[in-house]
């Protein structure tokens, strides 16, 4: 079959309503003719005429006719609006206000035992210039932590024994080593300065960043460890169907040895250590993208394991003192991270 190169311009098909309209009103003018003859150019153009009017008429009929204007009810719907804008920012406010910072939380004294900065000993010099009594200086080493895992128990107990050695009494009827008060009073001047020279060598203002960061950690450990919290945390209400209660006795979980250093608190502890000591570090060190991407890595991992602490223990005591502690709620472990 022959096809012509190129196609013949395809004219559109008026509407069937519109054809009926326009034959309708033709028939009209033949069957009642008027007095005044008119040709067939005449008839053409009323039909068309009154094919305008019956679409314009179809046209209008899907729209609502428009209101008149009225400044009272716009007004009236202006302030509504005002309204129910002003309220939606309050709502945000308060939703703003309410909610828990995801990267920090909420301060508590668990948080600020973190952030604390060691206290340092004043000098020795300063001690006996100053004439300070020994209460305040009782005050003052109480507040003092000591480095290299040592405890204040462990110092004063290492400083006691150490007194003991270097300050011997002199043998019994020996007449070389007679008693001289200003012998002894020399010797206990000497052993004073030499423990509080130890303190100040061990305390834990003296250290790094590294030592802080250490001793932060045993913190969490001490803390959030079962092997302390088995015993001050209340019980949670024993399950209808235990498995763990129906074991038979070769089953049944051996009992721990040493403190507990990997359990999910203890984790979630220290991750939220790293993350405060990274965040204060991003507060000044602006450019510092990779560590930016670091501190949002670590605020994940925190949220993964606070959701398996959640579904393990069934949101149980010691999600929630996790919780409490470290100043988190519910919003910032289950919703989306953003910083």
């Amino acid at each position: 079959m022959y096809r012509p190169a190129t196609m013949p311009p395809r004219i559109q098909q008026i509407a069937r309503p519109a054809v009926r309209v326009c034959h309708n009103a033709l028939t009209a003018i033949a069957t009642h003719p008027t007095p005044t003859p008119i040709g067939p150019s005449r008839a053409l153009l009323m039909a068309v005429q009154a094919l305008a009017i019956h679409t314009s008429a179809l046209s209008a009929a899907q729209f609502q006719r428009r209101g008149a204007y009225n400044p009272y009810a716009i007004a009236r719907s202006k302030a509504r609006r005002d309204r129910n804008i002003a309220r939606q920012a309050e709502l945000r406010d308060q939703r703003a206000a309410s909610n828990v910072d995801p990267v920090l939380g909420e301060p508590t004294p668990f948080t600020a035992k973190l952030d604390a900065q060691p206290t340092p000993l004043p000098s020795i010099d300063q001690i006996v210039h100053s004439r300070m009594s020994r209460l305040q200086l009782a005050e003052l080493e109480s507040r003092v932590r000591p480095n290299f895992f040592l405890t204040q128990k462990e110092m004063q107990d290492a400083l006691e024994k150490a007194k003991t050695l270097t300050f011997l009494p002199p043998p019994k009827g020996d007449p070389e080593y007679a008693y001289e008060p200003e012998r002894m009073h020399n010797q206990f001047a000497q052993d004073a300065h030499a423990q509080e020279a130890i303190k100040r060598i061990t305390s834990l203002a003296l250290g790094s960043s590294k030592d802080k960061t250490r001793e932060n950690k045993q913190l969490c450990i001490e803390t959030f460890g079962r092997h302390n919290t088995d015993s001050t945390l209340p019980k949670d209400p024993p399950q209808l169907h235990s498995v763990a209660a129906n074991l038979p006795k070769q089953f049944v979980k051996t009992p721990r040895v040493g403190p507990d250093t990997g359990s999910s608190e203890v984790q979630a502890a220290i991750l939220t250590t790293k993350i405060r000591a990274l965040a204060e570090h991003l507060k000044t060190a602006k450019k510092d993208k990779m560590n930016k991407r670091n501190l949002r890595m670590l605020c994940h991992k925190r949220q993964k394991i606070l959701k398996y602490l959640k579904r393990k223990e069934k949101g149980g005591i010691r999600y929630r003192n996790v919780l409490e502690k470290l100043g988190l709620d519910e919003n910032a472990i289950f919703s989306e991270l953003m910083m």
